[in-house]
Formats: C-alpha cells, structure tokens, sequence
C-alpha cells in the first residue's frame, strides 16, 4: 500500500489567496512535493499548455523566432523550428512564417520577470500514461524508463495514431502487476488514453482553424490538479477539506485516473482543520527560510541572486580538522539529498550553484556527483549535474517552465 496522500486545500499567505496543493508521505508527514495556484490565475491568466490562435506581429530571422500577440496587447515569444509545420488559420502555409499571421501555438513557459512567456507550435496533450504531440511525430516511450521497460510499453502504441506518441514514465507502474498469469491486457488504460488523446487532439485542430485570432481553444487543467496526475505511483488517499474543489477534482480524476476515483475523501473535521494536521504553516515556513537544518547538526544556506540561486553547505559544529575528514563525505551525503528535495519542492530552476565541504580525496568527489545524478533523476522536470568547478563549486541546471514556489506565493 502506498504511504503518499495528495493534498488540495484553499490557501493563504499573506494578501495572495489560491489553491495549496501537496504530495504527503504519511509516514513521514513531510511534503514531497508542493504547488500554489493563485485565484486570479486559475481563470484570467493563460497557464502552461493553453492553447491561443495568436497573432504574429514580428519575424526576428537572426533569432529563428516570432514576436507574436496571444490575446489583446498580451505578447509572447515563438521560437521557429523548421521541422514543425505551423497551423496557420488566415492563410495556406507556403514554408514561411510572416508578420499578420494567424497562427495556433501553445504556452510551453511562464513569463519570467522581464522575459515575455515562451510558445510553441507543437501543440501537445497529456494524460497520466502519455502526451501526445502535433508537429513532433515521434512515436516511443520515455528515455528515463529502462530498455526492458520500454520494450514493453511501445506495444502499448496504436499504429493508426495521427500524432507523434511517448509514453510516460508512469506507465512503467503497471507492468509491476504484469506476470507471466496475467493477460497484456494490463496495458489497456494506456491505449483507451492514447485514443482518448489522439481524438481530442484531431477535435482541437478542427476547431482552432476556424475560430477567431485570440480565441483560447483549449484551457489546460490547473497546476494543482496536472500536479497530482503527474505524480508516479498511485496515492493512499486523495483529500480536499474545500466543497469548491472537491466535484472538479473527482471529475479530473473520473477522467485521467479512475482507479484512484476510490481514494478521494471530503474532510469535514471543523474542530482540527486539515491545514493544522499536516502542519502546512510550518512546511510552508520551512520552504521559505533561508537557512535549512540537517539531522546532522550541518545546515544550507539558500541565496537568490539575480542570475542565479546559490546554495552553501556548512557543518555547523566547532570540531577538530580529524572528525573533519571523517565526517565531511557523510555531511555531504545528507547535504546532497537534502539540497536536490529542495530544489524540487522549491521549484528552484536556471543555474544553481552549491558549495559542498571541501574534500582531499578525489574519490570522495565522484560519489558524490554521483549521488547527484542519481537523485537528479527523480526529478520529472529535467535536471542536470554538470560538473565541479576548478574553485569546488557544483553547477546545477533545472529547466525553467513554472515560477519558484516564492514567486506563486506573490514574493
């Protein structure tokens, strides 16, 4: 049985008020994972994969980009891939993109302090086992499942898609209940997926080219609901305390994850709300100081500048340069997991740089960037290790798609 909850409760810090969303492991009572939706942009600001007939009001060539207006005086910015054939509305597509062109695209990244949010003209579709893409026709499954696995879930592919497939990672989940009794029929609600996809995808494209510039043909899920499809692994329970959200989240779980329909419960205990129970005030807390304590006694220090966070691990106790050296690898060990359950919770992105405790031995050094990459690959937003400075300094590079937990929260 798993020991993970999945949390949706109405939330708020200080004058920002939204939807607080979080994966819990019971066991624990520590979040593994957290969202925050503010109200003003679960219906008014466009999220990651809406999909807009937008408007191009400028070609840049140098930059193989667009300039383009996705809805009244909202701009946004079009990177130009020569490989994807754009869905041009007002006219027929002639290899050229040009000034004044209607065209479909879809918000791939939020917009970042000064930088316009990013589009793309591959318009894509998730469900919980797959995405399915408009202009990428690629049809395979995730490189970070193993080659067995991916082995057996490309079976899973209908040949007669239109769109390019992959099957995601959670997918892998259900060959664990596959054995030599059982039928392959296991890999059923993959397929009814894909279909389901595949023919929505088709209805969208119908209807986008005849609807007028700035028309938003498709509104993708709230983050605090994509967030729990995302999740690998099924959940305990599934709990919302608010009557508001309790209908929308069985209705998006009727559709992308039926076997967790059960799961879902209404809490309704008025005398020791939900958010004292799993101590919400206080992880919240926790995940916006600047200082975070180990079990060890060592602790990090979590910096923003403005291009890029710096993270320092300290040990925090005065010993000798001896129990130094014996205990450095261990304190950086903890570190390590500590600073990559951060960075996710946090939804640190961009570079990252972390200052370890130094090391004499080079050995030391590889286990632990090793480490590094292996916890790196948890992660469902793509992160790399890249290597140790000549000054020991660990660079880091999560890919930039949603805002910093701090900057949901309106800081």
């Amino acid at each position: 049985m798993s020991d993970m909850r999945y949390i949706i409760t109405e939330y708020a810090f200080r004058d920002t008020k939204g939807v607080l969303s979080f994966s819990l492991d019971s066991k624990k009572n520590v979040m593994t994972s957290v969202n925050f939706t503010p109200f003003n942009q679960k219906d008014n600001i466009a999220v990651i994969g809406d999909i807009f007939v937008a408007k191009v009001t400028n070609v840049a060539k140098q930059l193989n980009a667009a300039f383009i207006l996705y809805a009244p005086n909202k701009k946004g910015y079009l990177p130009i891939h020569p490989e994807y054939t754009p869905i041009i509305t007002n006219r027929l597509y002639d290899g050229r993109i040009l000034a004044g062109d209607e065209i479909i695209v879809q918000l791939e990244k939020e917009a970042v302090r000064t930088k316009e949010p990013v589009f793309t003209m591959n318009l894509s579709l998730a469900g919980k086992f797959s995405v399915i893409s408009y202009a990428n026709t690629y049809k395979g499954v995730s490189k970070k499942c193993t080659k067995s696995e991916r082995e057996q879930l490309r079976i899973a592919i209908p040949k007669e898609i239109d769109f390019g497939v992959v099957v995601r990672t959670n997918a892998a989940s259900l060959l664990s209940k596959l054995d030599e009794e059982q039928s392959p029929d296991i890999l059923q609600p993959v397929i009814e997926e894909i279909n389901y996809l595949n023919e929505k995808m088709s209805l969208l494209i119908q209807e986008g080219i005849h609807r007028t510039c700035f028309s938003r043909i498709w509104k993708s899920p709230s983050g605090y609901l994509t967030a729990m499809r995302d999740e690998r692994g099924a959940y305990q329970q599934i709990i919302t305390d608010s009557s508001n959200l309790y209908q929308e989240l069985k209705d998006f779980i009727t559709l992308y994850m039926p076997e967790q329909v059960a799961n879902i419960s209404m809490y309704q205990d008025n005398s020791y709300p939900l958010q004292k129970l799993y101590r919400v005030e206080t992880q919240i807390s926790e995940l916006l100081s600047r200082k975070v304590w180990l079990k060890s006694g060592a602790y990090l220090v979590i910096d923003k500048t403005e291009a890029m966070y710096v993270i320092d691990v300290n040990s925090g106790k005065n010993i000798t340069k001896k129990e130094m050296n014996a205990y450095t690898y261990e304190i950086n060990i903890e570190a390590a997991n500590e600073i990559m359950r951060q960075i996710r919770l946090r939804n640190l992105t961009g570079m990252i740089l972390v200052d370890f405790i130094n090391m004499d031995e080079d050995e030391k050094t590889s286990a632990l960037l090793q480490e590094l990459r292996t916890l790196a690959k948890e992660d469902h937003i793509q992160t790399t290790i890249v290597d140790m400075t000549a000054l020991g300094l660990v660079e880091i590079t999560r890919k930039k798609t949603t805002k910093s937990l701090a900057e949901q929260l309106g800081l």
